[in-house]
């Protein structure tokens, strides 16, 4: 799935702000939590 690159910065975002991926989750449900997860992952390597 291809996430917005809108979507993905918001994700970044309040991962960097200290939300957490069960806290993301439901704000986004348009976007499965696995890829959520796999965002974060990617922002962080």
């Amino acid at each position: 799935m291809k996430v917005k690159k809108t979507l993905t910065d918001m994700i970044i975002k309040w991962h960097q702000a200290g939300y957490s991926l069960d806290e993301i989750a439901p704000l986004m449900p348009q976007v499965p939590k696995e890829e959520i997860k796999a965002i974060i992952q990617q922002h962080h390597e």
